[in-house]
């Protein structure tokens, strides 16, 4: 994904999970009532504007959420984790799973008034697949493997696909925001449009205010939805520092930590406050650069590098205790497809033993050398928000012979861009960071991070190829059979666990922390795609699931 090189700083940061102390989001910086008489109920997030909020230029998981509002996709996920009929009210698949067959809600609108017809659908699908060779944002790509899309009738559209995709209605259908064909059928270069005047979309909001990238954003509650009048009427959304000050402060209405410590959460144990808490949501993942030949494509001294470190500990030091070490096979406990798998328990007399029997012999220092390649030292690339993990791997290591020289950067394209053009020796990065997704998402993920069959992208292993779990992770994607495609998961991360590409170091728990006389239904999106939370769902019916809107 070299597009993603062109992503500026503050879209990298806004979009990752930058670290293991407060999430910085930001909130509005004044306190309205959480239910104003002649405006309806409104919700304040804690968030700026990422990108401009169309599907061409919004970015990371925000900005999409921002996007969401106001535009529609044919299907949507609800807190069960089931997919919901939006603009299709039904869908019907091949016993082939080839071909889908949706069809539209009768007298979809979009919000000039005009009518939003199966032409509109078959249009966005052949306008996105013309995008390729352009910079499409982070989490909205062109779909891919669509042998055709056709219009049926005025309501009714035929996808055809190339080969089965397990994931295709959750990714693709449930993702990709329909646009209407005469906003943009003259529109050559769409990620350059930055004028409200485009945003004609069939969401449930409008955008009443926009201050550019990084400000405030108002939106209003369209009245004629196709579900009904929304719940919430207005969203607010403005940056701060400290969302969850601002949260104790009443400035905002809800507020995201990750690793939050006990004296943080204090303030929000009363009957004013909720709390949601997810497990596996984030990790933050060491790589080592296997396009280098030596001790990095060692599977022996990665190993020993996983060996040596205390994964349990890091969760007790650096996320208050709240999360999980990682696991080798790269998924979360958490997640419905974990595998238990070799896990490398803490070790470094072992570490060290293995060390030795790989020829990498203690030198001058206490540094161990590489027969012919010199002492293992090595550059470690990490954002300069996490010098407390830093220090803790530079010790780990240290103590059986290998040396990290730590190389702190922004959180931006000097991380994501460096690993990605392999500018690195080791390097820890923020996942799922600027993209969708996580460790608790569908495993369709591992296929996407480590088969040598996908191009290269921001977050993927650095040359790592096995022909066995490039086999699996095709058939995976096209095994619709639960336990069948468990089964084959579960060699995936076991495949994973001995070759050690990547090692997730922990995983910190999200917290969710919110206002209950504003709204009390937060949760996390399931498989956190395409986003984890603030899912519009939530805010047009007030409920966490269904399309029932709450009275």
């Amino acid at each position: 994904m070299k597009d993603g090189l062109l992503i500026d700083r503050r879209r990298f940061l806004l979009g990752s999970l930058g670290g293991v102390g407060a999430l910085v989001l930001g909130s509005a910086c004044r306190s309205t009532p959480a239910v104003d008489q002649a405006r309806g109920p409104t919700v304040r997030l804690a968030q700026g504007a990422t990108g401009f909020p169309s599907p061409f230029a919004c970015n990371a998981d925000i900005g999409y959420n921002q996007m969401s509002l106001i535009y529609d996709t044919l299907v949507w996920k609800d807190a069960s984790g089931a997919l919901l009929p939006w603009l299709a009210q039904r869908v019907d698949a091949s016993a082939d799973h080839l071909t889908y067959t949706f069809e539209l809600r009768p007298g979809l609108t979009w919000a000039d008034g005009r009518p939003l017809t199966a032409d509109d659908v078959v249009f966005t699908f052949d306008y996105y697949a013309a995008q390729e060779t352009l910079a499409p944002p982070v989490i909205i790509q062109p779909p891919k493997g669509i042998a055709g899309v056709r219009a049926a009738g005025p309501t009714t559209v035929v996808v055809t696909l190339a080969s089965p995709q397990v994931t295709f209605l959750e990714q693709v259908a449930g993702a990709l925001p329909i646009i209407p064909r005469h906003v943009w059928s003259t529109i050559k270069d769409p990620a350059a449009q930055d004028h409200r005047k485009v945003l004609v979309g069939s969401g449930a909001y409008r955008l009443a205010s926009y201050n550019g990238d990084g400000g405030a954003l108002l939106y209003t509650a369209r009245p004629d939805y196709f579900l009904g009048p929304p719940y919430i009427k207005r969203i607010e959304e403005r940056a701060i520092d400290d969302p969850i000050a601002g949260l104790a402060a009443g400035n905002v209405d809800v507020a995201r930590g990750v690793g939050l410590r006990a004296d943080t959460l204090a303030p929000f144990q009363g009957q004013a406050y909720g709390m949601v808490a997810e497990q596996g949501s984030t990790t933050l993942p060491l790589y080592w650069n296997m396009i280098k030949e030596g001790p990095l494509s060692d599977v022996r001294f990665r190993r020993a590098c996983a060996m040596a470190i205390d994964r349990k500990d890091l969760v007790d030091r650096l996320a208050a205790g709240r999360g999980l070490p990682g696991s080798p096979g790269f998924l979360s406990p958490a997640n419905p497809f974990f595998a238990a798998v070799r896990q490398y328990d803490f070790d470094p007399a072992g570490a060290a033993a293995l060390l030795d029997s790989a020829g990498y012999r203690l030198g001058a220092g206490g540094i161990r050398q590489a027969p012919g390649r010199g002492a293992l030292s090595f550059e470690l690339l990490i954002s300069n928000a996490e010098a407390p993990l830093s220090e803790i791997l530079v010790g780990s290591l240290r103590r059986v012979g290998v040396e990290l020289r730590p190389k702190p950067v922004e959180i931006g394209p000097q991380l994501f861009g460096s690993k990605l053009v392999g500018n690195y020796d080791m390097a820890v990065l923020f996942f799922p960071g600027p993209g969708p997704g996580g460790p608790n998402a569908d495993p369709d993920v591992l296929r996407v991070l480590f088969s040598s069959k996908v191009p290269p992208s921001l977050q993927a292993a650095s040359a790592f190829t096995n022909p066995t779990f490039d086999d699996l992770a095709e058939t995976q994607r096209v095994t619709f059979d639960p336990a069948g495609r468990q089964a084959v998961v579960a060699q995936m991360q076991r495949l994973l666990a001995d070759e050690l590409p990547v090692l997730p170091l922990f995983y910190p728990e999200t917290t969710l922390l919110f206002r209950r006389d504003v709204l009390d239904e937060w949760y996390f999106t399931p498989g956190q795609f395409p986003s984890v939370q603030d899912n519009k769902q939530l805010f047009i019916t007030g409920r966490r699931v269904g399309t029932a809107i709450r009275s």
